[in-house]
């Protein structure tokens, strides 16, 4: 990889070709981030009543259930099945049907199941039971059919109301055999994609996946778009590694890295902007113990140079722009040779709004402020490589750190900033692993990006 003062590339061919003197492309996948919304879902449960009870009366209960359980419908459950055969139960749950087989557990305190992840007892992790019902002859349990009735969640109704209500209903189906009661957690929320509810299937109740994502982007759309960012990923990454190394090797600024995409020409994808990190540009040495010039992080800068090209394209051309009256101290002025040659040489629509429909990758997770500037400036995709757990502003959800000599806090700072409902804007995001083992430009997880 050559040096800044050597280094030479033409950012406005597309950003598969073959470049002169430009760095291989990364190998690696994109994981996609979930939502806010998607990994709050993804872990919260509601406890409901699960009765057992012969397939003849399930007609007479559900209708008993309606008609005397006012809030039984208040909590939309809809992506949980109601009636479940017991060969359709989770692993865990199966002996749900087992007890029904066992004398003792037909009148004693039932066992709650321990499912994948419970290493505590049932209370804490509110796999408690009620009290099973009274079964008048055990033989005749273990020889009836049965189905699992998912019922209402339990603050509609007490185990000892149901209990009296299921009672009701014995005399008038012609049996002796009372339904068996149980509480169980069941996810509140419906599933975001076909592989979560398969999960959770498995491990809580059948769950039907309707399609969609009520907390997200569709997974059609995100599935597309993984395919298409995926073509390029590697090659801009390596891009935004090398920005960063360049303005790092001046001394200009920490070692990370933006690069921005454009996806609208004829071409093809082609590089548009490329910015380094330069909060020390023009900084004493004795201020280089805080925090640097803000507003020149690399998204800021990235950010700068796409808006000074499109003004640029309104005035007579970069010459003209290149030659104004602006100070030396704009952050948005290319620094090094690799963000000079892509910002002389690339073109952009002036007629463009913002940074719309573009792309942005960049090294390091982004920090709060740059997050939020990344989504006023209307950004389509954004791909960033190493997370920070301390400053990043992207990810939702929490990263165990006990076997990385991290803090135990430093879980993330949950925000999910690319796609909240209460936000007028939303973009697609992944993190970017790369295969080989790449050390991290930035070791300090305290830097904000």
């Amino acid at each position: 990889m050559g040096s800044p003062s050597s280094s030479t590339i033409n950012p406005s061919r597309p950003v598969n070709d073959p470049l002169p003197d430009a760095p291989s492309s990364e190998r690696g996948h994109l994981v996609s981030l979930p939502t806010k919304l998607e990994s709050q879902s993804s872990c919260q449960t509601i406890d409901v009543y699960i009765a057992t009870i012969p397939p003849k009366s399930t007609s007479t209960v559900l209708k008993l259930v309606e008609a005397a359980i006012r809030d039984a419908n208040a909590v939309n459950l809809q992506h949980l099945r109601r009636l479940v055969k017991p060969e359709h139960l989770p692993t865990g749950l199966t002996r749900l049907e087992e007890t029904r087989d066992d004398f003792e557990a037909a009148i004693g305190p039932a066992v709650s199941p321990k499912l994948p992840g419970n290493n505590h007892d049932s209370e804490t992790n509110h796999y408690r039971t009620a009290a099973p019902l009274a079964v008048n002859d055990p033989t005749e349990v273990r020889q009836l059919p049965v189905l699992h009735y998912l019922v209402c969640p339990t603050s509609a109704i007490s185990s000892e109301d149901l209990h009296t209500l299921f009672s009701s209903v014995v005399p008038s189906v012609g049996i002796h055999v009372e339904p068996y009661l149980r509480i169980m957690p069941v996810p509140l929320y419906p599933p975001s994609s076909e592989k979560q509810a398969k999960d959770w299937s498995q491990v809580y109740w059948p769950t039907v996946y309707k399609g969609g994502n009520p907390f997200g982007p569709h997974p059609a759309l995100v599935a597309g778009a993984l395919q298409d960012v995926l073509s390029r990923a590697g090659r801009c990454m390596s891009l935004a590694r090398r920005a960063g190394k360049e303005v790092s090797i001046a001394a200009v600024g920490e070692p990370i890295g933006a690069i921005v995409v454009d996806r609208s020409g004829d071409e093809g994808a082609s590089v548009v902007a490329v910015a380094g990190d330069a909060r020390w540009h023009h900084v004493d040495k004795h201020e280089e113990q805080g925090n640097g010039n803000v507003t020149a992080h690399a998204v800021m800068r990235a950010i700068g140079m796409v808006a000074r090209k499109r003004r640029a394209a309104l005035r007579r051309g970069l010459a003209a722009e290149r030659d104004s009256d602006e100070s030396d101290l704009d952050a948005d002025r290319p620094l090094t040779p690799l963000e000079s040659d892509a910002y002389t040489t690339s073109t952009m629509a002036s007629d463009g709004y913002l940074c719309l429909d573009l792309e942005l990758y960049i090294t390091h997770e982004p920090c709060v402020m740059c997050s939020m500037a990344i989504l006023h400036s209307r950004f389509a995709r954004v791909i960033f490589g190493q997370r920070m757990l301390r400053t990043g502003g992207l990810t939702a959800v929490s990263q165990d750190t006990s076997s990385s000599g991290m803090d135990n806090n430093d879980h993330g700072l949950g925000y999910g900033l690319f796609w909240r409902q209460e936000l007028n804007w939303r973009h697609l995001a992944w993190q970017w692993v790369a295969d080989d083992d790449w050390q991290p430009l930035t070791s300090s997880q305290d830097v904000h990006v």
